[in-house]
């Protein structure tokens, strides 16, 4: 089981989200989706604990025919995006508020749920913060069950929740070849752009499949661009990101970004200007956007 090597997370305060915001048909979503989102944080916390009990044995030889077949019941539970690589210990968080997860076997899949687009574009209005919470709930439902299925086929398998969660994500998909962070420290893919939300499972299944190395000129992009610190509204995303001993780098500040963030019930603005949203990435390298 690999363990975080000191990597401090800020903490989502769930009571401080301004949950007036849903009125109407929006409540009663938000009312429906909040049930949703308790019970995939509870099974992950509770299966977590039976493999901490039970822990599987430290690898377990998988096949290139078990790897298609989890991208195959990924996909079939929602799943758009999957990738994998090691876990990082790097990268764990020393302290995850929401399931408790404070170990994790070697190997990860991360899995990422594109976000409506249509929704993104009322930000930061209600729509964009229900339709993210929606996400939320419904990508942790999909990795609990793929988690399931890959304990069925005999392997280890923890469930890292896409709220909060215990290790950081973006990151990880980056280690998978899924993309390349933005200035607003997103991911940025070339399916979605920044429009995906992310979740993992951490296995002991391995080898890994091997994972195709692809170029992106997102980065490069996102360089030059800078629309996204020019449009935030409190001014949260930093011009020059930090970059911190560890090897870790803080592209905003948290404080700014999250009272502005539990006030709209999740921002998306970052999300909803950012060109890669609004274009995509073929169009904005194919039709000229970016020379």
């Amino acid at each position: 089981m690999k363990k975080s090597e000191g990597l401090k997370a800020k903490i989502i305060e769930n009571g401080k989200f301004n949950v007036n915001l849903f009125n109407g048909k929006l409540k009663q979503s938000f009312l429906k989706i909040l049930p949703k989102i308790g019970r995939g944080l509870q099974k992950a916390t509770r299966y977590y604990k039976k493999e901490l009990h039970n822990p599987a044995e430290e690898k377990k030889v998988a096949t290139l025919e078990f790897w298609n077949e989890i991208t195959k019941k990924a996909h079939s539970l929602g799943i758009q995006l999957i990738g994998f690589a090691p876990v990082d210990e790097n990268l764990i968080f020393e302290k995850d508020q929401t399931t408790k997860i404070d170990s994790l076997y070697e190997n990860a899949i991360v899995l990422g749920m594109e976000m409506n687009y249509d929704a993104i574009e009322t930000a930061p209005d209600a729509p964009a913060g229900l339709e993210a919470l929606n996400i939320y709930a419904e990508l942790g439902i999909a990795t609990n069950n793929l988690a399931d299925f890959i304990r069925s086929k005999g392997y280890g398998a923890i469930a890292c929740h896409p709220l909060g969660g215990p290790i950081l994500y973006p990151a990880m998909a980056v280690k998978a070849n899924m993309g390349e962070i933005g200035r607003q420290g997103l991911l940025i893919t070339k399916k979605y752009g920044p429009r995906q939300r992310l979740s993992m499972i951490a296995t002991n299944a391995s080898p890994l499949p091997e994972i195709k190395v692809e170029a992106y000129k997102i980065s490069e992009y996102c360089d030059k661009c800078g629309t996204c610190i020019k449009m935030c509204p409190v001014n949260a995303i930093l011009e020059e990101p930090i970059i911190h001993e560890n090897g870790t780098i803080s592209r905003i500040d948290s404080n700014k970004c999250f009272e502005y963030f539990y006030e709209n019930v999740g921002c998306s603005i970052c999300i909803k200007v950012c060109p890669f949203h609004k274009f995509g990435y073929d169009k904005l390298f194919k039709l000229k956007f970016y020379s």
